[in-house]
């Protein structure tokens, strides 16, 4: 039963946090999760890597207010989950655990890479635009093979209505 299963400060688990620990403790749990896997993705795209790690942590802010007021019983599955999480990449950050497990190395940075200072509303301007420019021209493409579709039907209607009157020139 939640009302009479809690603990140390929060008696309560269908309740709310009183002093607001668990909201910080899980939200300090997930910004350390983000900082120990930014290597990888700032390996594979240093300018999403950056935008994403931007996100990461207004959402690991955002998240205290946000979600103060939410049950004490959530708060203690998400602490659990970010701690067995945060065990396991620390595991994972090690070379003997890889070794002994298989586990490949991660990527190591692209070569030459350009360092884009871009801000988020920036890459983002970018990036629904690149979608734009290719939705424009696969909608052209599509235009074009349409056009070409029908330019062929009219031929064989046009070479099929020959032959027909042809036949009936025959005929006669």
């Amino acid at each position: 039963e939640l009302s009479t299963g809690g603990f140390l400060w929060f008696p309560d688990l269908g309740g709310a946090d009183p002093y607001c620990v668990l909201p910080v403790i899980s939200a300090g749990s997930f910004l350390l999760m983000m900082e120990l896997g930014k290597d990888q993705m700032m390996a594979s795209n240093p300018e999403q890597g950056r935008m994403m790690m931007t996100f990461f942590r207004a959402l690991g802010i955002i998240m205290v207010p946000a979600t103060m007021n939410f049950s004490t019983a959530v708060f203690c599955y998400w602490t659990t989950n970010n701690t067995f999480s945060l065990c396991q990449s620390i595991a994972f950050r090690n070379k003997t655990v890889r070794k002994k497990l298989d586990i490949w190395d991660p990527p190591k940075p692209v070569p030459g890479a350009k360092s884009n200072d871009k801000g988020i509303v920036e890459s983002i301007k970018d990036s629904f635009r690149q979608s734009s420019e290719k939705q424009d021209k696969q909608s052209m493409a599509d235009q074009i093979k349409k056009h070409n579709e029908m330019i062929e039907q009219k031929k064989v209607e046009r070479n099929s209505g020959k032959a027909g009157r042809r036949r009936q020139r025959g005929k006669k």
